[in-house]
């Protein structure tokens, strides 16, 4: 028997120094004016201890503008992933957008996503087409990554062979991402995920501070039996990496744990496990040379 949702879903954006994108993503959001039978929005906007003008800004918008905006002020940087789960614990919503500040939500978006998941049971989450600032489309769907996938990472025959089906399986470059089709694992920078399914997940999992925890969340949903759908009817707007560039070495860092801990949680070998460790330990120390003679 399929469950009947509520038509209102819960948007939940975690920033940290975002002031130069935070207000065009919640103005993007509130662009349109829903009727409130038709789709009813929150926002919940979680900074981690930004050292900008973010607060002033997200409070400025909430002052100017009578939307259903929360702001959860954190005086640390917990993480992306803990942030997440402060938003979603709160959340009224039968559909949860995880969505990134450097992102603009188009026309209809949401009501697209909400009422393809409405319609679809055996969906668990859905994701829109992202793009970038010269409207061109973003790669952003991605299979579950083998060991074999990081190898090709860290060695780089990804990149040197980005549309072969072996060394680029992983990030998908060769994939139509202008076809509506179940893919195991979108970007988080734009995912819409059904509240019922999170809370079977026990919500996201905060051992991932910032990276593999969108490979890891997907994971829980394709294990829990849902499909995830990539749904280009939908898109969002997306910058790229903004956060990551502020603090490019850190980043690196968390890279490296994060990936870590996703193949110790899901796809375990002692043996392949070590030689990651080593790869990424390699590549991460010429990377963080590589950044800091770049951009000192």
């Amino acid at each position: 028997m399929s469950k009947t949702y509520k038509n209102k879903v819960s948007v939940v954006i975690v920033t940290w120094n975002s002031e130069e994108d935070i207000a065009e993503c919640l103005g993007s959001i509130y662009s349109q004016h829903y009727n409130e039978s038709v789709l009813s929005v929150e926002t919940i906007v979680v900074d981690n201890d930004s050292m900008d003008n973010t607060v002033s800004a997200v409070e400025s918008f909430i002052k100017v503008f009578p939307h259903n905006v929360k702001l959860i002020k954190n005086t640390e940087n917990y993480g992306f992933t803990k942030g997440c789960n402060q938003g979603i614990k709160i959340a009224t919503g039968d559909f949860l957008l995880l969505l990134n500040p450097d992102t603009q939500v188009k026309k209809d978006a949401l009501l697209k996503m909400v009422d393809y998941l409405k319609e679809h049971d055996n969906a668990g989450a859905v994701a829109p087409q992202l793009y970038t600032r010269n409207k061109k489309v973003q790669y952003s769907c991605r299979t579950f990554p083998r060991y074999l996938d990081l190898y090709f990472e860290i060695s780089r025959l990804s990149a040197i062979f980005s549309g072969s089906k072996f060394f680029a399986r992983w990030k998908m470059r060769y994939f139509d991402h202008d076809v509506t089709a179940e893919v195991e694992q979108p970007m988080a920078a734009a995912l819409m995920i059904k509240m019922d399914v999170l809370k079977k997940m026990n919500y996201l999992d905060e051992r991932f501070f910032m990276f593999f925890n969108d490979i890891d969340t997907c994971k829980q949903i394709y294990n829990l039996g849902y499909k995830i759908i990539f749904y280009p009817d939908a898109k969002v707007f997306h910058k790229i990496g903004t956060s990551i560039l502020k603090d490019r070495v850190r980043m690196i860092k968390a890279w490296n744990n994060d990936c870590l801990l996703y193949f110790k949680k899901n796809n375990y070998n002692p043996f392949l496990h070590f030689f990651l460790y080593l790869g990424l330990k390699i590549s991460g120390f010429f990377r963080i040379i590589f950044t800091k003679l770049i951009y000192k």
